[in-house]
């Protein structure tokens, strides 16, 4: 399938499934349970029911609303989020990162994004923002880990999210994630009282002190149909995350005509990049990533480490090739997900390398 047409697919599954999920909790609370409810007790009062739940408790009108609204205010708080603990004042940064980035704005022909460095030794760059205003946040740990071709193709996959609109997307799928798996949680209230009840938070001791026949009405009738959503939310988001990628490294390819470059970084990446501990479900802003690392927060600097001179062309193939040819693992990263937020390194690196053939062949 054509990478534009499935990341299209997947945005799309995205958008029926949020629908859903509203549509699923207005017919659970606004029509199984009351009907449960009312159904039971004229049961048991005349012995006969009649109970319609091939309904909703609102109109398609009023729903379509509601679906409206929660997908307004996924992007909104998504957003929110997103940028919170990443603001800073960029300035009138004039650096050699600022000076990359705005050369390859121009290249692609998208607006120009703020530039953030953050003096931080974790190797890590990402871009936040919305549609029309982002942000590359780089640590001084990226800069002096690579050499400048390297540090141009990262900038330069950094500019394809911005150019595809992928912060966008990835900022509002995975807060739908959150939500949904959250909405299943709470579900749950009735299974965890009884399993670990000394690990109940305050508002679960409440909801159970006050509306203990509803927590378990809900866990018994309503859990069952929100596990759905969070199964398949999870699902999505890393199909899309991974699709992305692929999408991102290629364009970055074409803006430097350098696929070595980004090839030989993501090396560099992958061998110095720790496993995470956690998935996607407690760090979802780690899809937002280069490589998937906790997104970095700190004290911007204009003092960059000194850019080490390219590597010789032949050189960088030889170290990409052998990478390849050792059998590497596909990184550490990700190495315990099954289901990873970013393709497998060795991949991406495996399809830049065909694609810098392919480029060579056309020379």
């Amino acid at each position: 399938m054509n990478l534009r047409l499935r990341i299209s697919a997947v945005l799309g599954v995205f958008v029926a499934v949020s629908a859903a999920f509203v549509l699923a909790v207005l017919w659970a609370y606004g029509v199984l349970l009351p009907g449960f409810v009312g159904g039971a007790i004229v049961l048991l009062r005349y012995g006969t029911v009649d109970v319609d739940l091939l309904r909703l408790p609102v109109s398609w009108r009023t729903a379509l609303v509601v679906v409206v609204g929660f997908l307004a205010a996924q992007t909104y708080y998504g957003y929110q989020r997103v940028l919170s603990g990443t603001g800073g004042d960029t300035g009138d940064a004039d650096h050699a990162v600022a000076r990359t980035v705005r050369r390859l704005a121009m290249t692609a022909d998208v607006p120009e994004p703020a530039v953030r460095v953050v003096a931080d030794d974790t190797e890590s760059c990402y871009t936040v923002g919305r549609l029309t205003d982002a942000t590359i946040v780089v640590t001084t740990g990226l800069v002096d880990s690579l050499d400048a071709d390297e540090l141009e193709a990262v900038l330069a996959h950094e500019i394809a999210h911005v150019a595809n609109r992928d912060v966008t997307l990835m900022t509002v799928t995975t807060l739908f994630l959150e939500i949904a798996d959250r909405a299943y949680h709470a579900a749950r209230l009735a299974r965890r009282a009884l399993a670990n009840p000394d690990e109940l938070s305050g508002s679960g001791r409440i909801a159970l002190y006050w509306f203990l026949p509803l927590v378990a009405l809900t866990y018994v009738f309503v859990a069952p149909i929100l596990w759905v959503f969070p199964t398949i939310a999870d699902w999505a988001t890393r199909t899309l995350s991974q699709s992305r990628e692929f999408a991102a490294d290629a364009a970055a390819a074409r803006i430097t005509g350098k696929p070595m470059a980004l090839a030989s970084a993501l090396v560099t990446l992958a061998e110095t990049d720790a496993t995470p501990e956690t998935d996607l479900r407690t760090t979802r802003t780690r899809a937002l990533c280069i490589v998937p690392t906790d997104l970095v927060t700190g004290d911007d600097t204009t003092s960059l480490p000194d850019i080490r001179r390219p590597m010789d062309a032949s050189r960088r193939r030889e170290r990409v090739t052998a990478w390849l040819e050792a059998a590497t693992p596909s990184t550490p990263v990700d190495a315990d997900d099954s289901s990873p937020t970013h393709p497998p390194v060795d991949d991406r690196v495996r399809r830049l390398s065909e694609l810098a053939a392919q480029l060579e062949g056309r020379a």
